[in-house]
């Protein structure tokens, strides 16, 4: 039987090849090199998209790795959201050009905006009326006796950022090993995900659940949005 001290340099031993071993691998692995390029960590993750697609991120390690561009995600996010299926990357720039909403606030899709403004308006927690423009842009009235979640909704109507929102249980991204646009039903893969969000600076695209199970009600999907953007 070993003895206390016996196990303690064993303990030490295998602690320190653990930390050459890491020390060894960062040295000669490509994704911790300063001058890594996007084609070596292409090689180094078997990701086979176009180069354009791609942005290098250094995680809290300095492991280098390649993202989809926010900005690229975005755009994809909302074509297939106007088109209603899988845009392709030929037509992107011009379904977004003519589609996308130009001003801050909150903008809803043009399908669900009776659905939601009728939703807010009949919630207790919410004390003013709501309303949306012809642009598609939601409004606030009678503002004398806000509740803090109007209060909330107030901020973001008349902030620095815009919102868009749509009633969907999937959405459309680019798959970050292959770079091509794929269909993202993430409420299939977990059927309590209230929703599904894309960000490119100051704007954010928000998928909200269908929600056809039933396993939420449109409260809890309501205050889980809050809870995101507050």
């Amino acid at each position: 039987m070993k003895s206390g001290k016996e196990e303690e340099k064993e303990d030490k031993q295998i602690s320190q090849s653990v930390e050459e071993d890491y020390a060894n691998m960062k040295k000669n692995s490509v994704m911790y090199q300063e001058e890594a390029t996007i084609n070596d960590l292409k090689e180094e993750y078997k990701i086979t998209g176009d180069n354009d697609l791609y942005t290098i991120e250094i995680e809290s390690d300095g492991r280098r790795v390649l993202t989809v561009k926010p900005s690229i995600n975005y755009e994809v996010a909302f074509c297939g959201m106007i088109k209603g299926q899988t845009p392709n990357f030929e037509e992107i720039d011009e379904i977004y050009a003519k589609n996308s909403p130009t001003k801050n606030g909150i903008w809803i899709n043009e399908k669900d905006r009776e659905r939601i403004v009728n939703y807010l308006n009949q919630n207790d927690e919410l004390k003013s009326q709501y309303g949306v423009t012809k642009e598609g842009y939601l409004t606030i009235s009678d503002e004398t006796n806000l509740s803090e979640k109007d209060n909330k909704i107030k901020q973001l109507i008349e902030g620095d950022k815009q919102y868009i929102i749509s009633i969907a249980s999937k959405c459309y991204m680019v798959d970050p090993v292959t770079g091509k646009i794929i269909e993202n039903r993430y409420n299939d893969l977990e059927e309590y995900q209230t929703y599904e969000y894309f960000e490119d600076d100051k704007k954010t695209i928000l998928f909200i659940s269908e929600n056809t199970e039933k396993k939420l009600t449109n409260d809890e999907i309501f205050q889980s949005l809050i809870d995101l953007i507050k």
